[in-house]
């Protein structure tokens, strides 16, 4: 049996990429996409087996939480539907990276 370094909880994985992401929001509208790629892609990196389902869903999930979360504190709601609009197309990308990573790891892992 292989052991991999590959060990973050699911839990953890879904926070740092929460938190990245309300960081890239309060950066601004560049950032924002960035952030959620950065935090998905790391969390899919690192999280353990068990995480998987939980680090699949977390980009569109972690998206809509953040940008109905900025509606809540005071941004309006035309300025949120439109950077959830701007982002779609780095979640689609996004969605697939993480994907793409968790299929190839657990295929190593199942090797």
């Amino acid at each position: 049996m292989r052991r991999s370094f590959f060990r973050l909880p699911g839990w953890i994985a879904v926070i740092a990429a929460l938190g990245l992401a309300v960081g890239g929001l309060a950066l601004g509208s560049l950032y924002f996409p960035l952030s959620i790629v950065v935090g998905s892609v790391v969390g899919a990196l690192f999280a353990e087996r068990s995480a998987f389902f939980a680090v699949a869903v977390q980009p569109p999930l972690i998206t809509a939480i953040v940008v109905t979360g900025a509606v809540f504190l005071g941004r309006s709601l035309l300025d949120a539907a439109t950077q959830l609009a701007s982002t779609f197309p780095y979640l689609v990308g996004t969605m697939v990276a993480v994907i793409v990573i968790l299929l190839v790891r657990a295929r190593m892992s199942a090797a």
